[in-house]
């Protein structure tokens, strides 16, 4: 029994010693790896950058109305309109811009000109013997079209497929009407060229010419600003004229040659614009619009001009233009008017835009704003927490710049060397919670 006792006594003694050296290393084990678990849960991740240089294009937001020197197509009557020129196109001054026909006599007009393609194509099938020059000259012709097609096609760009099947009609159409004129073929051809001529006489009795009063690019589309929008007024847009025509639905879809226009009586169907110079007056924000304005009066001074680059919504070239005048202001927005003198034809479906004006282009050493800290609004400065030897040193910049989430910064004493960010020097992109003289970790 005895025995028995001194055995348990013994194996409790063994399990309490053996419970007390597990205490015993479990707590070494703490004191060594809770200040690394401290610091694993509870220190900062550090994103480091690197100074390097770059260029940054300054841009303010922008709105604005395009005025243009239009003039305005009229219907003679109640009808239909053939397009003659396409739209985009150039029209000479007193040249037809396009037909129109009385709506009673419609079909009389389309069974004319069907009967003269039908005839037209009886004289090539039937007639074509044109050979040496002539025929070269035809086919040159026909094969310059062609490549333009298979180039289209090529570049994915099919917006110019009917210009072209436009040009190869005429060409065809044109070896038809070289045909019947030929002094070989003249007596062969009498019949033809007999009903031809009667037909033509016929239809310029059913059709009336529209011609143009000036020379310009014809667009089929109004949009009932032409009178209010003019040359004359360029000046007098208000900011609440802008307002209310950016807020407006925006159809700057480019418009296609419709194969004819039903219209009325004095109804408006399209317009001849002027493409050597049109304007645009915009709002852009009041901090930017006083830069520009400083720029705009130094400029005048020098009896210099001043020109800036506009990227508009929907339009993939950049278009340069020259401030005119200065205009209204609130605590917003200022307004400017300028002129432009290219791009005319592919803004020409546009009254109201929106987008981009280019202020100016600086290069030089480029960071995050957000790295950027104790900045002053007023003289345009931040510190910047650059790592020497993996210590934090704060160093006072100018800033040159901003845009969206970057800027160019400069030293502000150059001199002074050792307050200076030189490119390649690693800086925080994050610098919360640091402190002058604390050691990081890359």
């Amino acid at each position: 029994m005895t025995n028995e006792l001194e055995e348990r006594k013994r194996r409790r003694k063994k399990k309490r010693n053996r419970r007390r050296l597990l205490g015993l290393l479990g707590f070494i084990l703490m004191l060594v790896y809770i200040p690394a678990i401290w610091k694993w849960l509870f220190s900062v991740n550090h994103e480091i950058g690197v100074v390097r240089t770059a260029t940054l294009e300054v841009k303010a937001p922008l709105e604005g109305i395009l005025i243009r020197n239009e003039t305005t197509l009229k219907s003679p009557g109640t009808g239909i309109i053939i397009p003659t020129i396409n739209n985009g196109e150039r029209v000479a001054k007193s040249r037809e811009v396009a037909s129109f026909i009385q709506s009673n006599m419609r079909d009389v007009v389309e069974n004319y000109r069907q009967m003269e393609i039908d005839i037209l194509k009886r004289v090539v099938s039937e007639f074509d013997s044109a050979s040496g020059t002539q025929r070269e000259l035809w086919k040159a012709a026909i094969e310059t079209q062609i490549k333009r097609l298979t180039d289209l096609s090529n570049s994915g760009d099919l917006s110019e497929a009917e210009d072209i099947r436009g040009s190869v009609d005429r060409v065809l159409e044109v070896r038809a009407r070289y045909m019947l004129e030929n002094d070989v073929l003249k007596d062969k051809l009498k019949e033809e060229k007999k009903e031809l001529e009667r037909l033509r006489s016929n239809v310029q009795k059913s059709v009336e010419s529209i011609v143009s009063s000036k020379s310009g690019v014809v667009l089929y589309k109004c949009d009932g600003s032409e009178e209010k929008y003019t040359q004359e007024n360029r000046y007098s847009i208000t900011l609440e004229d802008i307002e209310k025509a950016v807020t407006e639905p925006i159809n700057a879809e480019k418009s296609l040659t419709p194969a004819e226009i039903s219209v009325k009586e004095n109804e408006l169907f399209g317009k001849i614009i002027s493409n050597d110079k049109c304007w645009i007056t915009f709002r852009i924000p009041e901090k930017q619009g006083a830069e520009i304005s400083v720029l705009y009066e130094k400029a005048r001074l020098n009896e210099k001009e001043i020109s800036f680059e506009i990227e508009v919504e929907g339009i993939e070239e950049r278009i340069p233009v020259t401030i005119e005048k200065i205009g209204d202001k609130n605590k917003d927005f200022q307004i400017f008017t300028a002129s432009m003198t290219k791009h005319i034809e592919s803004t020409m479906d546009h009254r109201s835009v929106k987008g981009n004006l280019f202020i100016k282009s600086i290069t030089g050493m480029k960071v995050p704003i957000r790295s950027l800290f104790n900045v002053n609004e007023v003289d345009d400065t931040a510190d910047l927490a650059i790592l020497r030897m993996n210590k934090v040193k704060f160093v006072r910049v100018q800033i040159a710049a901003r845009q969206d989430n970057y800027a160019i910064i400069d030293n502000i004493d150059t001199t002074d060397t050792e307050n200076s960010v030189n490119i390649f020097d690693i800086y925080l992109v994050n610098p919360k919670n640091i402190v002058e003289g604390q050691v990081i970790d890359k």
